[in-house]
């Protein structure tokens, strides 16, 4: 594996914890001074890792797509 098949990797891998972890579970595990902050950044942290996830695979699949066979 190249370094950016694993950096490509490892930032899926975050995404994809990034996403339980924000819908439901993140007030469980920060405490926050500042009210609805932990669920705003929840909410901000879980459309950040499926939009990466879903803009990575677009982009993987349209490499392979363009790679003669």
């Amino acid at each position: 594996m190249s370094d950016s098949e694993i950096q490509r990797s490892i930032r899926r891998g975050v995404a994809l914890l990034l996403i339980p972890l924000s819908s439901n579970g993140l007030p469980e595990f920060v405490a926050w001074t500042l009210p609805g902050v932990s669920s705003a950044f929840g909410a901000v942290a879980f459309v950040g890792a499926v939009l990466y996830l879903v803009v990575s695979v677009t982009r993987q699949v349209h490499a392979a797509a363009d790679t003669p066979f």
